[in-house]
């Protein structure tokens, strides 16, 4: 996965940021033949994503680095943990360290993050969105997953989903629009719309769609919502999101939801704190 394009390119603009002029400080400061050993430590509690990123960054720089990796994605670690040991030229190391930090503490970040928020509530899916950094959309969902979150669409292109600015550009609105799309649309391909009240709902459930997004429904309505869905003969699948906090996930199962997508799992996950040590 670490190999794609999509994230050789992001490796490339990351070490050209910061070594486009050399390293000047670690060529004054280090013998150009002296070597050391260095440790990517864990400086708290979080779930581990990326490791195997380290590798690639040591090849697109071109350094003669030994890479180990000491866990898996996906594992829990303490503060002090060991996470990567590599060892070769120390100017190497120095040269690095910053990008590999930028990337595990992200990645790291995201996967923690993703896992908190899963844990709150067993039993109803967490979906990722597109709301990723740009040119991260491939690591972003990646270290969700990873956090235990599932995938929703990667592109524009992978599924049919009507929102709420389709049907408002739509001369005919929602019924012209769902109409387009099931006149039009791939037959393989699954589609959904995003309703934002009842009205809109009684409507995108006569043209049976995939999925059923509902969208900014407070709890009260959220139950009307999904008893009105599940009383056609065959329900779609029900999404909801917006205003999808750890607070409401019982809430939000309880009521019959199936899914909920929650773009805070990468707009608002920090990243960790994550060091490297030379020795």
């Amino acid at each position: 996965m670490f190999d794609s394009p999509l994230v050789r390119k992001l490796i490339d603009l990351a070490l050209e940021e910061d070594l486009a002029l050399g390293d000047i400080t670690a060529s004054l400061t280090v013998p150009d033949h002296h070597t050391s050993k260095a440790k990517v430590i864990a400086r708290e509690k979080l779930v581990v994503c990326g490791v195997d990123i380290v590798s690639e960054i040591v090849r697109a720089g071109g350094w003669s680095l030994t890479v180990h990796t000491r866990v898996a994605d996906g594992t829990v670690v303490e503060d002090g943990d060991i996470l990567v040991e590599l060892a070769g030229r120390t100017r190497d190391l120095l040269s690095a360290e910053r990008t590999v930090l930028n990337f595990l503490q992200r990645l790291c970040g995201v996967a923690t993050y993703t896992r908190n928020f899963c844990e709150a509530c067993k039993g109803l899916k967490i979906l990722d969105t597109r709301k990723t950094m740009p040119g991260w959309r491939l690591l972003d969902k990646y270290a969700t997953k990873i956090g235990g979150a599932s995938n929703h669409r990667f592109s524009l292109g992978d599924m049919v989903l009507v929102k709420n600015n389709h049907i408002d550009a739509n001369p005919q609105g929602i019924r012209g629009a769902l109409a387009e799309i099931v006149a039009n649309k791939p037959l393989y391909m699954p589609w959904e719309v995003e309703v934002r009240d009842l009205e809109e709902l009684t409507i995108a459930l006569s043209f049976h769609p995939t999925i059923i997004m509902l969208d900014n429904f407070q709890d009260d309505r959220l139950k009307e919502a999904v008893a009105l869905i599940k009383s056609v003969s065959q329900p779609p699948m029900i999404e909801v999101s917006g205003g999808v906090s750890k607070e409401r996930l019982a809430a939000i199962h309880a009521a019959g939801v199936d899914a909920a997508s929650v773009g805070a799992l990468t707009t608002q996950a920090p990243n960790v704190d994550i060091s490297m040590r030379i020795f």
